[in-house]
Parts: structure tokens; sequence; C-alpha cells
């Protein structure tokens, strides 16, 4: 049996549409991913009014690296995804002030592309105390950070 140049043209562009059909889109990530908190640094005087630290360092402790923020009022951090705190040394200057970080870690499905963010819930944030803190004093504006487009807790200097 002969199959005409119709059917074997139709029986072509079939094939070609069902394997194209099977194609998946590009593999590339757009959503946002874990995020980082945001701190925002305020005057302790007038405690609308965001200020600036001029020679800000900051330093997770038990890590290496060191994050230089020169003349900035608003700070991204990046959390630890692996453990339910972490603390960080904020140095101005040669002025140590030791800030832990504690939450509770939830890890949310992005897309097949992205695969998981963590998203940080419960945060609260402490000052080891000394006789020389250069942080007046801590409010935490959320205590869920799922994005990191606005302050979630603002320090007063």
């Amino acid at each position: 049996m002969q199959i005409s140049g119709k059917i074997k043209l139709l029986i072509i562009i079939f094939v070609g549409a069902l394997c194209f059909t099977a194609c998946e889109k590009d593999d590339i990530c757009i959503e946002p991913m874990t995020p980082k908190l945001v701190m925002g640094l305020f005057d302790y005087e007038h405690q609308d009014e965001l200020k600036p630290v001029e020679n800000l360092h900051l330093a997770a402790i038990g890590v290496e690296d060191t994050i230089n923020f020169f003349n900035k009022d608003i700070v991204n951090i990046p959390l630890d995804v692996n453990n339910d705190n972490c603390r960080f040394a904020l140095i101005n200057d040669t002025n140590v002030d030791v800030l832990e970080f504690n939450y509770q870690r939830e890890n949310v499905f992005v897309s097949k592309t992205c695969g998981y963010k963590t998203i940080f819930k419960n945060l609260n944030v402490y000052l080891e105390e000394d006789t020389d803190n250069w942080i007046k004093q801590i409010e935490i504006i959320n205590h869920s950070i799922k994005i990191d487009t606005a302050v979630h807790v603002k320090i007063y200097h």
C-alpha cells in the first residue's frame, strides 16, 4: 500500500509539531530568589531621617569575608540559609557592635527552573551590649523577610 504525498506531508507536519510542543521554555530564572535582610540606618536624634554611616564594614562572625558599605543609609545583609541564626559585626571606623539575628527558615518552591528560595520568619535582633555601642536602638519593622525591597530593621545611631 502506498501513502499519498499529501498524507506524507501531513505526517511530517504532525511529527514536527509534536517535537516542538515537547520543548520547554528557556531555563532562565527571572524570579527573585532568597531575599536579603534590609537594614535602614537612621539618626537617633531625628528618628524619621536616614543617616548614612561613612565607613561601615560588615563581617559575618565565623566567615572570612567582609562587606563594605561606604556612606550608605540602607544596607542589604545575606542571612544564613543553613542555620536559624547568624551574627554580624558592624564596624564603624574602629567601634565594633555585634548583632545577632534569630529567625525560622522556610524553603518555598519558586519554579522548576529556579528551584527553592528561603524566606525568614519570626525575626528577632539582639545587640551585644558593651560600654561603647555606636548603635543606640534597634526597631524591627517586619518580622518576616519574603522580599528585599523594603526596610525590615531600623538601626538608630
